[in-house]
């Protein structure tokens, strides 16, 4: 499993410039599983979402599973590019 997380500050809670937007990703065999979080140590805010290629309900787009759904990072970005 791979993890990425970067501070990307502007908590839409409390304004910190702590707010950090965390990556992991997950492929074996036939499922892949991306999440995505946003979360603050100052005030404790936080959102999650996680795509499943498993998931029957809705239809797995790797493409839109790689960006994230609350700063649009693509998933490898880092602060320097």
């Amino acid at each position: 499993m791979s993890r990425e997380r970067i501070t990307i500050g502007g908590c839409p809670k409390c304004g910190s410039a702590l707010l950090t937007c965390q990556h992991n990703h997950f492929q074996n065999d036939e499922l892949e599983i991306h999440s995505w979080e946003h979360k603050c140590p100052d005030c404790g805010f936080r959102q999650t979402e996680a795509f499943r290629s498993d998931d029957e309900d809705e239809p797995f787009d790797p493409v839109e599973a790689s960006q994230c759904p609350f700063c649009q990072r693509l998933a490898n970005d880092t602060p320097d590019g």
